[in-house]
């Protein structure tokens, strides 16, 4: 199936690939700093004073061995930031789905604002008409309540959490222990502080992933094709401000829409219609 690379769709996509890059550099930087250390094993010198040129390095005024117990676990921390970090991005881009919505008549702002985050993707299915994979879903809402744990519950978890884990469909259950290498129901437990991994970071990036194309797939198929088709001219003058005649864009047009939009397959009579309505 292929994706229609609309402007917010495209935002989206930079934002979770800088995201992605930037966290792993961040997990694979205090891997590197760990080993780092172990040059200075036995040192009774401070940070400082071993590595004055560092940047903020006096607010972590420790010895080589302490700090690198603490880079020893810093995936366990940076995870915690990062999952929630993920799913805000990809919060964000169900919002701009919704915008579209309304902009087609589909849904109403009221509707949109009402919305939260753990109703969210059931208000996008109702307005579109379609479900979106259960396994993906199912994913996304154990790790959105393990994120609110975290956040809200000092880590531990509440019984609908422990209920989730356990209630993963086999499919999404296996396909969890493939990426994270652990059964859920390990990690989630009565009186057992919730915590992110490596792995859990892994797979909310790429269950966001897997929803969004699969919201952009129901837009593409569900959107009114008028409004795809005053989409399509409006991204095409902010990309070519430049063009004035509209010979000109007319020439440059087919191969803007094969780059972005080529699944839509807008027929020249649409093309016609919103061009009259941009006013060419």
């Amino acid at each position: 199936m292929s994706l229609v690379h609309f402007p917010e769709y495209r935002a989206y996509e930079q934002d979770r690939i800088r995201a992605s890059d930037a966290i792993m550099a961040l997990l694979a930087g205090s891997r590197l700093a760990e080993n780092t250390l172990r040059l200075t094993a036995g040192s009774t010198r401070l940070l400082p004073e071993i590595f004055p040129a560092v940047p903020h390095i006096r607010r972590m005024n420790l010895s080589t061995a302490n700090a690198q117990s603490l880079l020893a676990e810093a995936e366990t921390h940076l995870s915690a930031m990062a999952v929630p970090y993920a799913l805000a991005i990809h919060e964000d881009f169900v919002h701009t789905c919704f915008d579209l919505l309304i902009r087609a008549g589909q849904m109403t702002r009221g509707e949109a604002d009402s919305t939260k985050a753990y109703s969210m993707h059931a208000t996008f299915e109702r307005k579109v008409g379609q479900g979106l994979p259960q396994d993906s879903m199912q994913q996304f809402h154990l790790i959105r309540q393990m994120r609110n744990a975290v956040i809200h519950a000092g880590g531990m978890p509440e019984a609908r959490l422990v209920r989730a884990a356990g209630g993963l469909s086999q499919s999404a259950q296996d396909q969890w222990i493939r990426v994270t290498g652990e059964h859920p129901q390990t990690r989630i437990a009565p009186g057992v502080p919730v915590t992110f991994s490596h792995g859990e970071l892994i797979l909310a990036l790429a269950v966001t992933k897997r929803i969004s194309q699969e919201m952009n797939y129901l837009l593409r198929d569900r959107l009114k094709r008028q409004v795809w088709a005053d989409i399509c001219l409006e991204d095409f003058e902010s990309q070519h401000p430049t063009l004035k005649h509209i010979s000109q864009k007319r020439r440059k047009l087919p191969g803007f829409l094969k780059t972005y939009y080529s699944p839509l397959n807008l027929t020249s009579s649409e093309l016609n219609s919103a061009i009259q309505r941009a006013g060419w």
